[in-house]
């Protein structure tokens, strides 16, 4: 049993997937001793339009409600997700400038003019060429991404694995990739930006954590030290679901703390 429990990695109902309300979330976190949550909703840039601007405005604006009515029982901080910057990078400028937050995660979902890897069929997934091009793409914008560095931590790194092996069951040999992971975590670790233990894989067909070991070992190989522990959740009921398992994690890889942000400053909590 986790001793603290902040769960960076959040979403209501004002992502597009989500489900529940800020409040119904912070209902939950409260009564299942979770000590704080960060709301970090969707913002797609290379789809952004007015609903995304919409959506943030009204995921920040019920924070600071959540705030006020959960004080001294549940801490409450307001965050992005903010996928893809480098494919619009003067909205991305535009949306961090426009609401200021206490956290952001920097995540992909697709390399440009590429589809989320959730929509790509299997088909193309047994396509060893094609599999090979999504995946270089991806890693290689992620990398530059890194370098942009506009953001608190990278998030979910090995994402489209939760596609590719977990509901396709298409084995995917990391090592090719991992040249540009570990340089890309090289980059964080040197630049003071994080990465994110996400957790949401062991409630899906995956059933692991993203990244893979070796990429959370290596982040703290080259001196990396801020890392968030995120549920992904879109629903009260995986709120703070295998925390003790990005935990765990942390310690094998000799981590002695996990960290949430305010005003994008790390705060540093003991691991049990």
């Amino acid at each position: 049993m986790s001793n603290y429990i902040f769960d960076s990695h959040v979403h209501s109902r004002n992502s597009f997937d989500g489900e529940e309300s800020v409040d119904t979330l912070c209902s939950f976190a409260v009564n299942n001793n979770i000590d704080g949550i960060c709301i970090t909703d969707h913002c797609e840039i290379n789809e952004y339009d007015e609903s995304f601007e919409n959506s943030i405005r009204k995921s920040h604006s019920d924070v600071e409600c959540a705030q006020k009515k959960y004080e001294g029982r549940l801490i409450v901080r307001k965050g992005i997700e903010l996928a893809q910057p480098l494919q619009n990078m003067e909205i991305a400028e535009k949306v961090l400038k426009k609401f200021p937050c206490d956290f952001i995660i920097g995540s992909m979902h697709n390399p440009k003019d590429e589809q989320d890897y959730y929509y790509i069929t299997k088909e193309e997934y047994m396509d060893k060429q094609r599999l090979d091009y999504l995946l270089t793409r991806y890693y290689e914008e992620y990398y530059e991404m890194t370098r942009w560095g506009k953001f608190d931590v990278i998030g979910h790194i090995t994402y489209p694995l939760r596609y590719i092996e977990g509901v396709h069951k298409i084995k995917v040999d990391m090592t090719k990739y991992n040249e540009i992971i570990f340089e890309m975590l090289k980059v964080a670790a040197q630049s003071g930006i994080g990465i994110e233990v996400n957790v949401s894989g062991f409630r899906q067909p995956y059933n692991k954590q993203f990244p893979n070991f070796e990429h959370i070992k290596a982040y703290r190989d080259f001196g990396g030290e801020i890392v968030t522990i995120g549920t992904d959740s879109h629903n009260s009921i995986t709120l703070g679901s295998y925390f003790e398992k990005g935990e765990e994690l942390l310690k094998q890889a000799g981590f002695k703390y996990y960290s949430s942000f305010k005003e994008h400053k790390p705060e540093m909590i003991k691991l049990k």
